[in-house]
């Protein structure tokens, strides 16, 4: 819809909890005007080998929506849901198995955002949040996760903002407590450097370099690094156990946007520095392996009303 606990991002690959966006700088919408959005995401990640044999590949499918509505002296207050299911493919035998540690793994958030403005530059936000990580078979409670961001945003000028926060965040046998930084630079007419806000294969962590000279299109490079972590079912390789993938994205992205309000999204990366873990329902670990990076390609569309 930015482990699920490294800096920036938490939780779900594909739709994060925290919705970054909402914290920028930017004019307030007027009190009573309500803005919507719905988000789709696609993402395709070839095959990729295994270091001690075997390969694994994924795909990602993913839904996301939320409103926000202006509050009294340019406050708002806004709500998201996201769905997400990705689904593991395993081939050949591999250090954790003859079986696959895992194949489909669901992720459904709920999150809520405040923004406090204090005056024309300068905004506090909160932004707590609830999702479920984890195998359809796996314990309902064993899957959550609770936490949430809150933070500072100064707008230095038209063309630059930055804010810094911090996280907090429980569940899956984990508990973490980081740094969060956001950047918006325009340090060129048509270009800037900015977290990568938009849905896509890493999320709305990291950061990317963004050209928008064409007429209706934008571009951009980047990256981040990502963590995804979830509770596995009772009847597979570790019954009641956790799985984590993790790895940093590299990425290209070109953006059209058709209208006003509706975006289509393309990205081409890898990942790097990719690893699978698997452990035990103590959160012990069992087996952990790396992989090779390996095409990723998604998809995304967007649109607000």
């Amino acid at each position: 819809m930015f482990n699920p606990h490294q800096v920036i991002t938490f939780g779900s690959a594909l739709f994060i909890s925290t919705h970054l966006s909402h914290a920028q700088i930017g004019k307030p919408i007027k009190e009573g005007q309500v803005v919507s959005y719905v988000e789709s995401l696609y993402v395709y990640h070839a095959d990729a080998d295994i270091d001690s044999g075997g390969d694994v590949g994924l795909q990602t499918y993913g839904i996301k929506a939320g409103s926000k509505i202006g509050l009294a002296n340019g406050h708002s207050l806004g709500f998201n849901l996201s769905a997400g299911l990705t689904d593991y493919s395993f081939s050949s035998p591999t250090k954790f198995g003859a079986q696959a540690p895992w194949d489909e793994v669901q992720r459904y958030s709920l999150g809520l955002q405040y923004n406090h403005r204090l005056d024309q530059t300068q905004s506090l936000f909160l932004m707590p949040s609830v999702e479920f990580a984890g195998e359809s078979g796996a314990n309902f409670g064993d899957a959550l996760i609770y936490g949430g961001i809150a933070g500072y945003m100064k707008q230095f000028s038209r063309t630059l903002s930055l804010g810094v926060g911090g996280a907090v965040y429980s569940g899956l046998e984990d508990t973490s407590v980081f740094p969060v930084i956001f950047v918006y630079w325009q340090f060129a007419e048509a270009w800037r450097v900015s977290n990568p806000l938009r849905p896509g294969p890493s999320g709305p962590a990291g950061l990317e370099v963004v050209y928008t000279g064409f007429e209706q299109w934008e571009v951009s490079a980047g990256g981040s690094y990502r963590s995804n972590r979830f509770a596995l079912d009772d009847s597979g390789s570790a019954e009641g156990g956790f799985g984590e993938n993790e790895g940093a994205v590299l990425f290209m992205r070109s953006t059209y946007e058709f209208a006003q309000h509706s975006k289509l999204d393309f990205y081409v990366g890898t990942m790097v520095g990719g690893e699978l873990t698997l452990e035990d329902s103590d959160a012990d670990r069992i087996a952990s392996d790396d992989f090779d990076p390996s095409l990723i390609l998604a998809a995304a569309y967007t649109f607000s009303f």
